[in-house]
């Protein structure tokens, strides 16, 4: 009797995303280039900024690492002009199949120069800054200055890119003066930080310490008790500021 053995045949069902170059960028719309318009506080103030500082790194599509491995994370001042493109960060092929972004806005000691000077640069390293923003609030005849320096680490992950390969983190400089942490429809607001000014016209980060928010009937924080004066609200308010691709959103998690 003969034995015939039929091969089997194992087909892979294997598919591999195709390989494509993703370039990540970082932008600041208008509201930071060109300042923030009274139309859009609901108490008609407005605000230009001098130096918006941010140090960002940690850019990966689907997991993998957009740029080298272990790149540095890089500062950038995103008040100076960019014609709207924003300022180029890392790009490389990414073979993604859940096209998914992460970064962070966060310190790091060893950051590098994105469009920023070498002093701004050291000033951020020194100071163990994430965001630094200098600028002037005005209102009719007038005008109050501030300098706030936040040393908070936030990780911005699932970031959606629709299919995009541009990966541009929007950052959303109004969300600095939400009245409400968690509302779906806060106002954009600067009077309870105006009247925290001690009579110099500077408004500083003890200036909003003082501020006992427990007491207003805005400045809603939800369950996060711990934080009971306007400095500790607006600090916390940074995690919010980070976008994807314009109004992409991204799920935010605080880790300092």
């Amino acid at each position: 009797m003969r034995t015939v053995l039929l091969p089997l045949l194992l087909a892979c069902a294997c598919t591999g995303a195709p390989e494509r170059t993703y370039e990540a960028s970082i932008y600041g719309e208008e509201f930071i280039e060109e300042g923030i318009p009274a139309t859009i506080f609901a108490d008609n103030w407005a605000v230009s900024f001098d130096k918006f500082l941010i140090s960002v790194g940690g850019i990966e599509v689907d997991g993998q690492a957009l740029g080298e491995d272990g790149e540095s994370y890089r500062i950038f001042d995103l008040a100076q002009a960019s014609d709207g493109d924003g300022f180029p960060i890392s790009a490389g092929p990414i073979a993604a199949e859940n096209p998914l972004a992460t970064y962070v806005v966060g310190p790091s000691s060893d950051a590098v120069a994105g469009n920023a000077t070498d002093e701004d640069v050291a000033l951020m390293k020194d100071g163990g800054h994430s965001i630094y923003v200098q600028g002037t609030a005005t209102r009719g005849g007038e005008a109050l200055t501030f300098i706030w320096g936040f040393s908070t680490r936030t990780i911005y992950s699932d970031c959606e890119l629709a299919g995009d390969t541009d990966v541009q983190l929007t950052i959303h400089a109004d969300h600095l003066f939400y009245d409400d942490l968690f509302s779906e429809n806060p106002k954009v607001t600067f009077d309870l930080i105006a009247a925290s000014d001690d009579g110099d016209g500077e408004l500083t980060a003890d200036d909003l310490r003082a501020v006992d928010i427990t007491t207003q009937e805005r400045y809603q924080v939800g369950d996060l008790t711990n934080i009971t004066d306007l400095w500790s609200f607006v600090e916390q308010l940074t995690t919010t500021l980070g976008h994807i691709n314009g109004e992409g959103h991204c799920t935010a998690v605080r880790t300092d």
